[in-house]
């Protein structure tokens, strides 16, 4: 489906059709990504919640050093492992 490039202010804008909107369920204010490959525009919605490394939740940690090493369960009454 060919969508028309026009001119909004001082911009150029794509208006994406109603279909393409429910399809991709987006809503106004939705942010979307952008990657230009091969000369092709991507267009991704960006997720609502962002992807967090553990080195992104751990960046500004200056407690001690955590001890990473399993506990190993022994068995302290009837129990079987």
């Amino acid at each position: 489906m060919p969508l028309t490039v026009n001119k909004w202010g001082n911009s150029i804008a794509i208006r994406l059709p109603k279909q393409l909107v429910q399809e991709l369920k987006l809503q106004k204010d939705d942010i979307l990504d952008y990657k230009i490959s091969n000369n092709k525009l991507i267009l991704e919605k960006k997720s609502e919640i962002p992807e967090l490394t553990v080195e992104d939740l751990f960046k500004d940690y200056k407690g001690e050093p955590v001890d990473t090493t399993p506990f190993i369960f022994e068995s302290k009454g009837n129990e079987q492992w």
